[in-house]
Parts: structure tokens; C-alpha cells; sequence
């Protein structure tokens, strides 16, 4: 058997590991036009198709946590960075909707079994090291996220979509890989404590709903999920903005939320996590309102002052929100007696059933009116977010 590795060289696995899982899962993002086309869906239609991946994600969310605690995250973590490779493939060639739907739903629960599993070794870690990592940790994920979408920004028009993902996937499946079989020796193991152990059963038994964190988590969240799915949509058909250049808004979004991710640590010692993330959710939530408002103002004709305007209220609105979700899932973990990967697990699962319900209305909202209308409902919601800010007292 391997030997364990430093605490440094661990780390540093871990980081890869959300760098890749954040390039891999966002790679498609970007050129959503391209296969919304090839699906011949409407907005209103191929937003909700695309939430149907909730489906795979409350699966996952309601299975995995007690799997990683019982059996270790080694076989999850291969499994599920396999799954998220063979779906994107399929999801970026498909021109069936029934296939799409097959596939997005897999990569749903592909994507939950990787998250918690590695947010997971993250807790591991950090419990072990008593260093605050998974904001941190959410960082490298958009480090992932970014590079991804600026790769995929330049390969518009010159590289065919489905050769563009075939070539990640694969690339990032055998590099995970990889580093998941390097990291094994300090991976999460199976549990082997019978004081501690956790079966199917008691974690439904024991489903407990914080609704404080459960309602934080879905108010700070929905402009990532809204941003991811709208985007680039949003910016090239409604704005009229070449390809290429459209994804600039989404990627400096995510620059935006790296650097606050990143940061966040050089914050904390002068200012409460509570007093943080009253200020940051204000900042975001009425930074992208202004921008959304003031380019339904100005109209289209003007194309490079409405692409400024974006940029501008993109990046503020990512600063502002970038540590906000890992920060509340810190706060559930701490208020939580189950394991971590529990933990993960069941806050996610009502959490995703929300922001099911608010993709949808985003999604036909946007099919009713405009997408313009329909983006102002997540920055409306991060407007009520600091109303929880009180979760973070007892953290």
C-alpha cells in the first residue's frame, strides 16, 4: 500500500482535484447557444430540461454522503469523475431531447457524488489540519470554471463543440485519476468506528432540515446557477454581443469570485464572517439589479458601452457573492452532529429541490417575459440573504 502523503503535497492533490472538477463541469457552459440549437428548444424549454439534472443530484445527494462515510471516497471519486466524463460527451453531441435528458440527469448525479466526496476530504483535512480550506478550496473550483470558459470563448466558431469536449473529457478523466489513486493513502476510509456508524436508515431516521442554512444556501446560490445557465444566452441572443466575445461577462464573474475565494482569509481576522456576508450579499445582489436595469435602458444599439456595463456589474456581483455558499455550508457543518459527507448530503437534498423549483421559474420567466426580467429574481434573493447572517454565530 501507498504511503501517506505530506500535508503540503495533500493539499495540493486536493486543490487539483477541484481545479479539474470545475473545468470539466463548466466546459459546456459557455457554448449553452450552441447546444440549445442543436436541441431546437426554446429558453423556456431548454432551461428546464437542463434543471432536470436535480434529479440525479437529489439521488446522489441522498445515498453518496452515507456511501463515503460507510465504504471511503476512493471508488466514489473514480466513479463519479468517470460519469461526469461520459455524459458531457453525450450532452454536447446529442440532438435528441430524450437523450439529453437521459444524460443530464446522470451527470446530476455525477456531480453531487463528486462534490461531496471531495468536500468531504476537504472537512477531512481541515478537521485534521485546523485550517480553514473549503472556501479555498471553492476558489480552485472557479480557477477551474474560468480557465474553462475562456478556453471555450476562443475555441467558439473554430473548434466544433463535440471535438472541443471530447478532448477535456478525456483529458480530464485520466488526470483525475491520477491524482485520486496518488491521493488514496489520505482519502476519507471506510468507517470502521461502530460508535460512529451511520446506516441508510438512521440518515433518513435522523433527516433533520436546518431551515436557517437551507434557506441561506438557496439565497446566496441561485445568481451562480442563474449566471451559469443564462450567461452567455443571455448576452449573444438578447445583446446581440459576437461569440467570443459574450462569455466575457460570465468569465470575469467568475475571475471576480476566485479572487474573493481566495481572499477571504485575509479578511477574517479584521472583520465577523456575519458582517462579511451581510455586506457582500447587499454588494452583489444590487450590483447585478444595476446592471441588468441599466442595459434595458440603453438598449442594444450601443454594443460596446452595454458589454462594459455588464463586465463591470458581472464582476461586482461575483466578488460580492464568491464566498458566500461555501461559507454557509462551513456554517452547516459546524451546527451539525452527523459526519461531513452526511452533513453535504442533507442540506443538499433539500437545497436542490429548491433551486429545482427556482430554475424552473427562472427558466419561464424568462420564456413569459425576457431574460432580462427573469435575472433580477436571483439578485433579488441574495437581497434577503442577510437576514440569516445569523447562522454564522453559532459557527
Amino acid at each position: 500500500m501507498s504511503q501517506s502523503i505530506d500535508v503540503k503535497h495533500e493539499l495540493n492533490l486536493i486543490k487539483g482535484l477541484f481545479f479539474l472538477f470545475g473545468l470539466l463541469i463548466m466546459s459546456w457552459v459557455p457554448r449553452f447557444p450552441e447546444v440549445k440549437a442543436n436541441l431546437k428548444l426554446t429558453n423556456g424549454e431548454f432551461g428546464s430540461i437542463v434543471s432536470m439534472g436535480a434529479f440525479g443530484n437529489l439521488v446522489a445527494l441522498l445515498t453518496i454522503g452515507h456511501l463515503v462515510h460507510k465504504y471511503g471516497a476512493r471508488w466514489i471519486l473514480h466513479i463519479a469523475s468517470l460519469l461526469l466524463a461520459i455524459s458531457l460527451i453525450f450532452l454536447t453531441h446529442s440532438t435528441s431531447s430524450f437523450l439529453f435528458l437521459f444524460f443530464i440527469i446522470i451527470q446530476g448525479g455525477a456531480i453531487s457524488a463528486f462534490h461531496i466526496s471531495i468536500n468531504s476530504q476537504g472537512f477531512f483535512f481541515q478537521d485534521r489540519t485546523k485550517r480553514q480550506i473549503i472556501t479555498l478550496l471553492s476558489g480552485f473550483w472557479s480557477s477551474g470554471a474560468l480557465i474553462s470558459s475562456m478556453i471555450a470563448g476562443l475555441l467558439v466558431d473554430r473548434v466544433a463543440l463535440g471535438t472541443y469536449t471530447n478532448f477535456l473529457a478525456g483529458l480530464c478523466f485520466v488526470v483525475m485519476t491520477l491524482i485520486i489513486i496518488r491521493l488514496s493513502p489520505n482519502l476519507v476510509k471506510a468507517n470502521i468506528n461502530p460508535n460512529s456508524e451511520h446506516s441508510a436508515r438512521d440518515m433518513f431516521k435522523g433527516f433533520k432540515i436546518d431551515a436557517s442554512v437551507s434557506a441561506a444556501l438557496m439565497l446566496v446560490i441561485m445568481l451562480e446557477y442563474a449566471v451559469s445557465d443564462w450567461a452567455a444566452i443571455f448576452v449573444k441572443e438578447d445583446m446581440n454581443i459576437l461569440s467570443g466575445i459574450h462569455t466575457l461577462p460570465y468569465i470575469l464573474f467568475t475571475l471576480a469570485m476566485i479572487i474573493g475565494r481566495l481572499n477571504l482569509h485575509n479578511l477574517l481576522p479584521h472583520f465577523s464572517i456575519d458582517y462579511l456576508v451581510v455586506r457582500a450579499a447587499l454588494l452583489s445582489g444590487l450590483s447585478f439589479l444595476a446592471g441588468i436595469l441599466a442595459v434595458s435602458i440603453t438598449g442594444t444599439s450601443n454594443k460596446t458601452l452595454v458589454l462594459i456595463i455588464l463586465s463591470i456589474s458581472f464582476t461586482v456581483a461575483g466578488l460580492g457573492s464568491s464566498f458566500l455558499g461555501p461559507s454557509v455550508m462551513n456554517a452547516a457543518n459546524t451546527r451539525s452532529k452527523f459526519p461531513s459527507s452526511v452533513v453535504i448530503g442533507q442540506i443538499g437534498v433539500i437545497n436542490i429541490v429548491l433551486v429545482f423549483v427556482m430554475r424552473w421559474v427562472i427558466a419561464w420567466t424568462a420564456q413569459a417575459t425576457s431574460l432580462s426580467i427573469a435575472l433580477c429574481i436571483p439578485a433579488l434573493m441574495l437581497l434577503a440573504a442577510p437576514y440569516f447572517s445569523k447562522i454564522f454565530k453559532s459557527a
